[in-house]
């Protein structure tokens, strides 16, 4: 019997052979789409967009994934799009979900139902009239006190000015006897206000208090409820590994640090089509994810660029479901760095060259590092600034305790300049010119389910701030609508000229090769090409230039 999952890969215009598959599975954390996964993905594209009710569905945007497989002897793919879509997959294209809650009469939306009416019940109980009066009265009250306290502390001061006064006139002691009377009882007044509105503020509140006893009742049902939901959802996602063997995402994500799945757990592309795959005899061979539709604003996504799989959701799941499969090796990217180069070396510091494809410092794993190999070679060096594993260029190195807190200094009260210059990749319909220039302000911080990405947030996020300029003239060897920018950050957060290049927020321009936010390359074309600064112990301005070497 025919799987209708399952989609027989074609070679457009129907000549030709297949490209090879791949020796092992990719890593889909790091990962260059196969040839295979390429025309998958365009097989789904054209699918979509001869589906109009699809096409209006996805085109809000969405994560889609396409998974090659050997079934049967044939090669073909699967596909699968993340979380869930508001219409009936009646075509049987894509894999259904892990496990299906959202059946009208099951457990879930039984249970989310009766979560819905105590909100409804919490809501009512919170904008009833009587409520909201006594919620009036509160404020009312506190600002009558404030005015009453203030008001009266205004006429203490005035009187004892008075006092201050009337005591330097050489008064009598019965005169001498009355201010100070005055003054006890002025002080024993201002208490008795005070008192007063603490008492009825404290009567106000407890009545609140008795009004909203069956709202915190209820909230606390709710987050009970909720919390039993999730456990008994979470347990009922049964993740099969190429092993054959099941895990549910409570035990899966039992040792993360937060010891529960995120909401949306096993809702990604990739669970679905494995765990397709491993349920239904398939061999997976490459898998690829791709963003379909509109852009969202927080995060970086193109149509139709493809990304890695998520890590806050995903790694759990995906390292028990890979258990025991061959990954293709993913650090030829990483360059092997046997020496690097030193621009300038005193007692103090150093000015390093750091190629792309090599860490500042340590990382989690035994991988080289510019730190470690300045040991090797004798240094004593401190870190007071760092570089992207992928981007080159300047960094300065102090080598004393007193150098590394002054230049701390230096770069905490923002004196140290820095210049980096790229090449982006301007989006269809974007277009940077010599000349053009401008100033990015957009807030970033980490996105929690997807580290070491960066995104963007106008609630949480740290001010960023960076200067750009369309170098002026263009290099020759420039590709085809690349452009080359000198970039200037005033701040320095994580990814902030990657993000700020990347967004459609930003300049809509990735920087060419940039493995996060936009389409990897042998490297990305990011150089931190100046470098200015006092020199810790002289006080001399110190300036260093190192062209870009792309």
């Amino acid at each position: 019997m025919t799987d209708t999952k399952f989609h027989k890969i074609i070679i457009s215009g129907g000549e030709g052979q297949l490209p090879s598959p791949p020796e092992h599975f990719n890593n889909p954390f790091d990962y260059n789409p196969h040839p295979l996964c390429l025309i998958a993905a365009e097989q789904t594209a054209s699918f979509i967009n001869n589906n109009n009710e699809w096409n209006t569905t996805l085109s809000k945007g969405k994560m889609l994934g396409v998974l090659v497989v050997e079934h049967q002897g044939q090669t073909g793919f699967l596909a699968a799009y993340s979380g869930q879509v508001d219409i009936a997959d009646t075509t049987g294209f894509f894999v259904p979900p892990v496990f299906d809650y959202l059946q009208p009469d099951g457990h879930f939306k039984r249970h989310e139902a009766e979560i819905s009416l105590i909100n409804k019940k919490i809501s009512e109980l919170e904008s009833n009239p009587k409520r909201l009066q006594l919620f009036r009265d509160i404020q009312k009250a506190q600002g009558d006190a404030l005015h009453e306290i203030d008001a009266y502390r205004q006429v203490m001061y005035k009187s004892k000015a008075t006092r201050n006064f009337l005591r330097q006139q050489n008064p009598s002691e019965e005169e001498l006897l009355r201010l100070e009377h005055e003054s006890q009882h002025e002080k024993a007044t201002f208490v008795r206000i005070k008192q007063k509105w603490k008492k009825i503020q404290a009567e106000l509140d407890a009545q609140m208090a008795d009004n909203d006893l069956e709202i915190e009742n209820l909230k606390h049902e709710r987050q009970q409820r909720s919390e039993e939901l999730q456990t008994w959802l979470f347990r009922h996602f049964i993740i099969r590994n190429c092993r054959g063997e099941e895990r549910d995402l409570m035990d899966i994500f039992k040792y993360s640090p937060t010891g529960m799945p995120p909401s949306g757990s096993g809702e990604c592309c990739a669970p679905k089509l494995l765990q397709y795959a491993f349920t239904h005899d398939m061999k997976p061979l490459c898998m690829a994810e791709f963003w379909w539709g509109e852009s969202p604003k927080n995060i970086i996504r193109r149509h139709f660029d493809f990304y890695p799989s998520c890590r806050g959701k995903c790694f759990p799941i995906l390292s028990f479901m890979l258990d025991g499969m061959m990954l293709e090796n993913t650090n030829v990217r990483y360059r092997k760095v046997k020496d690097i180069e030193i621009i300038y070396e005193d007692e103090s510091l150093l000015v390093v060259l750091k190629p792309a494809g090599l860490l500042s410092v340590p990382g989690k794993n035994d991988r080289l590092s510019l730190f470690s190999l300045l040991l090797e070679r004798g240094y004593t060096p401190k870190v007071v600034h760092r570089l992207d594993m992928d981007t080159s260029g300047l960094l300065v190195v102090p080598l004393t305790v007193e150098a590394h807190h002054n230049l701390q200094r230096q770069f905490f009260n923002r004196t140290v300049k820095k210049r980096y210059v790229a090449i982006v990749e301007p989006m269809i319909g974007i277009t940077l010119e010599e000349g053009d220039h401008g100033t990015i302000d957009l807030p970033l911080c980490p996105d929690p389910f997807d580290r070491p990405h960066q995104m963007i947030d106008y609630e949480y996020g740290k001010r960023a701030i960076t200067e750009w300029r369309v170098v002026s003239p263009q290099p020759s060897y420039l590709g085809s609508g690349e452009v080359m920018l000198s970039l200037v950050p005033h701040t320095g957060r994580t990814h902030q000229l990657r993000v700020h290049c990347a967004s459609s927020e930003g300049l809509a321009s990735p920087i060419k090769g940039d493995p996060l936010y936009g389409h990897r390359a042998e490297r990305m074309y990011l150089h931190a090409e100046y470098l200015e600064f006092s020199h810790p112990v002289t006080g001399k301005r110190m300036r260093f230039t190192s062209p870009p070497g792309f």
